[in-house]
């Protein structure tokens, strides 16, 4: 059974869903969770102040100067574990309201449910934050779980960096194939290019609003624009 490793930002949904979606949604409720901790933070005063403890301490001795923190780096879309782990949080709000559902491509769909396919995901997103998304996927308008067709996930956290060939040797080493058997899809061309360094297939997806592909990247790697062309 192939065995296929998924992005999802700019791969299984629209780029634009985490910058025009979740982002946003985001920054417009991380007040209302600082509100809820005590400044200058404790990680033993619970949960949210365990990660939030995680930056730097000198964003963290008030309300105002994490919260300035946070609005950079999401701005500069900086890949933080503690970034990443609050966003999950605030966005399974978010989820569980029904105020967000995930528009996952109709083709990815389709392959993500077709029985012929052994799907995993590594986003740089932390896991409980992708469960969220494809346990919301918005089909015909309806949230729908599709998490009992992925048979794993991967982030920063557990795999490392995407565009560092040691996280696809250890996502190799994880799932227990050979290299060759795997196939990584991904906008990035340097993640793909990473992914190759590991040994592993690697495909280019092309999508409306992803960064344009040079010349050398369309001969250098196979590139599709659909899951449905994948045979």
């Amino acid at each position: 059974m192939p065995i296929s490793i998924l992005d999802i930002e700019g791969t299984v949904c629209p780029i634009s869903f985490v910058k025009e979606t979740l982002f946003p949604y985001f920054l417009d409720k991380v007040p209302e969770y600082l509100n809820t901790v005590t400044f200058p933070l404790d990680p033993s005063h619970g949960a949210l102040a365990k990660t939030l403890s995680g930056f730097p301490s000198e964003h963290t001795q008030s309300k105002d100067t994490l919260l300035r923190h946070l609005r950079q780096l999401v701005e500069n879309d900086v890949k933080e574990v503690n970034l990443k782990a609050f966003q999950g949080t605030v966005w399974k709000e978010g989820y569980e309201k029904g105020d967000i559902m995930a528009p996952v491509y109709q083709d990815a769909i389709d392959f993500i449910r077709s029985p012929e396919n052994k799907i995993y995901i590594y986003s740089s997103g932390s896991i409980p934050a992708q469960i969220l998304l494809f346990q919301h996927v918005n089909v015909e308008g309806k949230s729908t779980d599709l998490t009992s067709f992925i048979s794993g996930y991967f982030d920063i956290s557990t795999a490392g960096y995407k565009q560092e060939r040691k996280s696809y040797e250890k996502i190799v080493k994880e799932i227990s194939a050979p290299a060759s058997e795997l196939t990584f899809y991904s906008d990035v061309t340097k993640e793909v290019e990473a992914a190759t360094e590991a040994g592993l297939k690697a495909v280019i997806v092309v999508r409306p609003g992803n960064a344009p592909l040079s010349a050398g990247d369309k001969d250098k790697f196979k590139v599709i624009e659909s899951f449905s062309t994948v045979n």
